[in-house]
């Protein structure tokens, strides 16, 4: 016993040697830093939460992943590779009191066994340089028919019939008797309002097209003060054109541009000439109307000449004239 406590005795005092001579402080140095770097590593927890691992075609699967000790830093999860019946309805990240819970939706198309492959979580610095890189573990998934849980090929148990209340009679016998009565007032009502026939033609004849064209250039000439304001003057010449010419061929040209009238010019039955005089008409009154350009004085006078040539010109082409009925 003397011997080993001897032994024992000589190895402390060699300790105490090298503690004395700073051996062995740089040792106890470096294991204390590489405990601390464990410490700050395992700081960082991932943990991966799945509702369920057995669902139907269509539900939605919550999962989340939790990432504590991350509250300085800036969480990147980036892109999985998915399966084709697989389809991802939500993935929102919100910040937690340590870090940030990422909530998933998942929903499966087909069934079968699906496995949700591992998710990559990139853990970035303040300066965006990159902390660390976690991955979560693959989860599988069975998904089964709505029909068939247990995909042993057999149907839903059938549920027991539901009782059917038959109809009151008095309802059947309150909507019959509406529908008698609304079938004897619309033959009453018919019956009073009916129609008489006409024996002679009504006395009010509506003027043609081309007397109402005509009777409002008049109306131009003899009223000074359209007259004076040269603008309003050529509006209306264009707007008595393009109204004859539409209550009388039944064109919408109304509602067309001087250019759309140009480019359908072959489907108006007008002469050339005709049809040269009612374009240049309607291209100046729209020059005139947007202030690109003044006529000279008294222009407007063969303007009104040449409108009203136009409808007296063009009136054989949709009216019968010398006609017996006329």
């Amino acid at each position: 016993m003397s011997k080993r406590f001897r032994n024992l005795y000589n190895k402390a005092l060699q300790i105490i040697r090298l503690i004395s001579t700073g051996v062995i402080v740089p040792i106890v140095i470096i294991v204390l830093i590489g405990c601390g770097t464990d410490v700050e590593q395992k700081s960082i927890s991932l943990e991966t939460n799945f509702d369920t691992t057995t669902a139907t075609i269509g539900d939605i699967i919550h999962s989340t992943i939790l990432i504590n000790g991350t509250k300085d830093k800036i969480i990147i999860v980036n892109e999985f590779e998915k399966p084709e019946a697989l389809e991802l309805r939500k993935s929102e990240i919100s910040k937690t009191d340590d870090g940030y819970l990422n909530d998933f939706q998942f929903v499966f198309w087909d069934t079968g066994r699906f496995t949700i492959p591992s998710i990559d979580i990139t853990i970035m610095n303040a300066d965006s340089s990159v902390n660390l890189v976690m991955q979560t573990d693959p989860q599988d998934i069975i998904i089964v028919s709505s029909v068939d849980p247990t995909m042993s090929g057999e149907m839903k148990p059938i549920k027991d019939p539901l009782p059917v209340s038959r109809l009151i009679n008095w309802v059947i016998i309150a909507g019959l008797s509406i529908l008698i009565i609304s079938l004897i007032g619309i033959i009453w009502l018919r019956i009073k309002y009916k129609k008489e026939t006409l024996i002679n033609a009504p006395d009010i004849i509506l003027a043609s097209p081309d007397e109402v064209a005509l009777e409002k250039i008049n109306a131009i000439k003899t009223n000074n003060g359209i007259q004076s304001d040269v603008k309003e003057l050529y509006v209306q010449i264009s707007y008595i054109l393009r109204e004859y010419v539409e209550r009388s061929l039944f064109f919408k040209t109304l509602e067309m541009t001087t250019n759309e009238i140009q480019e359908l010019q072959n489907y108006f039955p007008f002469s050339e000439q005709e049809m040269k005089a009612w374009i240049t008409l309607l291209n100046r009154s729209d020059m005139i109307k947007y202030a690109k350009m003044i006529p000279e004085n008294k222009t407007w006078l063969e303007d009104l000449a040449v409108a009203e040539q136009f409808i007296k010109s063009t009136t054989h082409y949709w009216k019968r004239i010398n006609s017996p009925n006329a």
